[in-house]
């Protein structure tokens, strides 16, 4: 052991600071009337002495320090008594003993030195259990964390091989699918609602089937363009009904008027919807009843599917809404004859059924208006001089008999 230079401290700070270290560690000093190694001896007499442990290395110092110091603190019993040998050997030599008390302090010193580095050495290791319970439990958490991530990569490379798996399904599915498909939905009927003036061969005619048109490859609006090309359908909607059906809805025009033309194979009268599309021969649809006839129309060239100019849409607006009511006012009038004003306007020369008097009205048509003018035809039809009047105008509100000398009334 390496020697340890001692400062000039008292000896009574030393026994402090081991008495401190000593409770730091939950040692319990004893007096230093009695040893250590009696206290902790059994009644029995078998010694329980362990010079390996920090309690017997901290109470052996404890006693070298205090019941075995050779020289006592200043103002003891021990220090007296010290006093007193020292005068009773005067005849010992002076020298000799100086020397054998600086021995003695010596060894005492080093023996104090080095037990308070022990102590020191102890007390350290105790404030290293902690970092070592530390040390093992992150250790622990560091095995589960590093367990628990194993264990998801197992995971998911069971869920990957999972998903080429269904990848690979689907792909298989897939490619047998559109192997079958085509053949399996290839259209084979053909239902077809709303058809009352319109042929089924004119629908399949434009439809355009064939072995390769299946429900998958369909082009559904260029087949609902071709039915719409038909003047005589308004509007057309397309489904495909799995696995091999296709269901066509028409709605066809609806005839509100009609209009005679003269051709070269004579005079023949054409059917006119609500928008003033005049559609079709009256011949080659269905009888709707009676109907307006409007007259002063000249068509160039007519084909079906031509219409009326923008002007006189709303004209057939009126007449669609008032052949809808019963009776219908118009039923009183045997011809409607339209006189152009200019390009963009005209109005109108009723004939009522049965008289000889036609009315000049706007070419907008009301129930009012209708109803106004047949009751003045009425009421003229019992007065005097009633064939003179040549028209009756009801353009500007009030009523103008015009005569046919000219005169009005």
């Amino acid at each position: 052991m390496s020697e340890t230079k001692l400062n000039s401290r008292p000896k009574i700070e030393l026994f402090r600071e081991a008495k401190a270290l000593g409770e730091a560690m939950s040692v319990k000093v004893a007096p230093a009337a009695k040893s250590a190694r009696e206290k902790d001896r059994p009644a029995s007499g078998k010694s329980l002495w362990d010079p390996s442990s920090a309690r017997t290395q901290a109470w052996a110092f404890l006693e070298r320090s205090t019941a075995r110091r050779e020289t006592g603190l200043p103002g003891t019993a021990r220090s007296t008594a010290s006093k007193l040998v020292g005068r009773n050997n005067g005849s010992e030599n002076p020298a000799k003993t100086k020397a054998r008390r600086s021995e003695k302090a010596k060894h005492s010193s080093d023996e104090a030195s080095g037990n308070l580095l022990f102590l020191a050495r102890t007390n350290e290791q105790l404030r290293q259990k902690p970092k070592k319970l530390y040390d093992q439990k992150a250790a622990s958490l560091s095995k589960q964390a590093a367990a628990r991530e194993k264990a998801a990569r197992k995971k998911g490379k069971s869920e990957n091989a999972k998903l080429v798996l269904a990848f690979v399904l689907l792909i298989g599915l897939g490619a047998g699918l559109y192997a079958s498909l085509p053949q399996v939905t290839r259209v084979k009927a053909v239902s077809v609602e709303g058809m009352q003036n319109v042929l089924q061969k004119e629908i399949l005619d434009a439809l355009s089937l064939s072995e390769e048109v299946n429900l998958i490859n369909a082009d559904i609006p260029a087949m609902e363009a071709r039915v719409l090309a038909n003047p005589k359908v308004a509007s057309v909607n397309i489904g495909r009904a799995f696995p091999d059906k296709l269901m066509v809805r028409l709605q066809e025009r609806r005839a509100v008027a009609c209009v005679l033309i003269t051709e070269e194979l004579g005079t023949r009268s054409i059917a006119l919807d609500r928008e003033g599309v005049a559609f079709a021969y009256m011949d080659s649809i269905a009888s709707p009843g009676k109907l307006p006839v409007l007259s002063g129309i000249r068509f160039e060239r007519f084909s079906p599917g031509q219409s009326l100019p923008e002007y006189l849409k709303p004209l057939l607006k009126d007449i669609a809404e008032l052949s809808e009511m019963s009776p219908s006012p118009l039923e009183a009038f045997s011809e409607i004859r339209i006189e152009k004003i200019s390009e963009s306007e005209a109005e109108l020369l009723l004939y009522p059924s049965g008289k000889t008097v036609p009315i000049r009205m706007p070419a907008r048509l009301t129930r009012a208006s209708l109803g106004s003018a047949l009751l003045v035809l009425d009421i003229l039809a019992g007065r005097q001089g009633a064939e003179k009047i040549q028209e009756i105008d009801f353009r500007t509100g009030t009523i103008v008999y015009r005569s046919k000398e000219a005169q009005a009334g």
